[in-house]
C-alpha cells in the first residue's frame, strides 16, 4: 500500500494503486467537463422551449475565432428562385466555452451585393433560420447588430432581429431555430442581412455541422456544431505519466518485502 495524507485524526491514511488510478482517470474525466458560462444577453434555452432571444449589448467581447465559413444557398419556390449566403462562426468565449455565430444574407441583385455572389436576386424573403446539432449541451440565445465588429471581416451589422427562438423537443434539444416572422415584414427581405444570431453553449469542442435557410423552400449548407467534450490530448499524456508512475512506485514497494 502506498501512503498518501494524514487525516484530521493523525492516523495515516493508504491508497492502493488501484485507488490511485481511480482518483487519476476522475480527475481528468472531470478536466473535459465546463461549467455553463454563456455570453452575456443570451437566454437560455432547453429542449422543448421557445423563447425571446436576448440582446447582446455592442462591444461584448467575442472570444477567439476558432473557425468560419462563408456558404452560399439556392432554392426554387412557386414565387422563383431565393439565394445568398449564410455566415457562420466559432468563437471560444473568456470562460473557454464555445459560441456558435451565423447571419442569413439574402439576394438582392446578382453580384452587386457581396453576399450575392453570381447568384440570381430572390424571389421570396427568408422566415426561419435553423442549426443542428446540439444534443446534449446548454445553449443559450442571442443576438448582436454590431456584426462589422467582429474578427473575421465576414459577419455586416444586419437590420434583421429574430422574433422568436426555440429549441427542439426530438433530439432531445438536436435543432435550434430562430425565426423571423410573424408578420410577413418581419423576415429577412432580398437585400436585407440578419443581425448577427447567436448559440452560446458550455461544449469545449466543435465539428462540421449543418445549419438551414427556410422560407418556403429549404436549403440545406454547411456550418459548425458542438462536440463531446473528451479529454485533450494533453490530459492523456499526464494519465499515462501517472500510471507509469504508480506501477514504478508499485515495483519499490513490492521489492521491498
Amino acid at each position: 500500500m502506498i501512503r498518501f495524507f494524514r487525516n484530521f485524526s493523525g492516523r495515516t491514511l493508504t491508497l492502493g494503486p488501484r485507488s490511485l488510478v481511480l482518483s487519476l482517470i476522475a480527475v481528468v474525466a472531470l478536466s473535459s467537463i465546463a461549467s455553463a458560462t454563456p455570453l452575456a444577453g443570451t437566454v437560455l434555452a432547453n429542449p422543448g422551449d421557445t423563447v425571446f432571444p436576448g440582446f447582446v449589448a455592442p462591444g461584448t467581447a467575442q472570444g477567439t475565432l476558432l473557425a468560419s465559413l462563408v456558404a452560399p444557398y439556392s432554392f426554387s419556390t412557386t414565387a422563383g428562385l431565393t439565394s445568398g449566403t449564410l455566415v457562420s462562426a466559432v468563437f471560444r468565449n473568456s470562460s473557454g466555452t464555445l459560441d456558435f455565430y451565423y447571419q442569413v444574407n439574402n439576394c438582392f441583385q446578382a453580384g452587386i451585393a457581396a453576399f450575392c455572389p453570381g447568384a440570381a436576386a430572390s424571389a421570396t424573403a427568408i422566415a426561419r433560420e435553423t442549426d443542428t446539432s446540439f444534443v446534449g449541451f446548454m445553449t443559450f440565445l442571442g443576438f448582436r447588430v454590431d456584426g462589422s465588429t467582429l474578427a473575421g471581416s465576414l459577419f455586416v451589422d444586419g437590420s434583421v432581429a429574430p422574433v422568436t427562438a426555440d429549441r427542439s423537443t426530438l433530439g432531445p434539444g438536436s435543432t435550434v431555430g430562430f425565426q423571423f416572422s410573424p408578420p410577413d415584414g418581419a423576415k429577412v427581405l432580398p437585400g436585407l442581412s440578419s443581425n448577427v444570431l447567436i448559440i452560446s453553449t458550455n461544449a469545449l469542442n466543435f465539428r462540421a455541422g449543418n445549419a438551414d435557410v427556410i422560407d418556403g423552400g429549404t436549403q440545406t449548407v454547411a456550418s459548425f456544431q458542438p462536440a463531446s467534450n473528451v479529454p485533450e490530448p494533453v490530459s492523456f499524456a499526464l494519465l499515462g505519466l501517472g500510471l507509469l508512475a504508480i506501477g514504478g512506485v508499485g515495483r519499490k514497494l513490492k521489492s521491498r518485502r
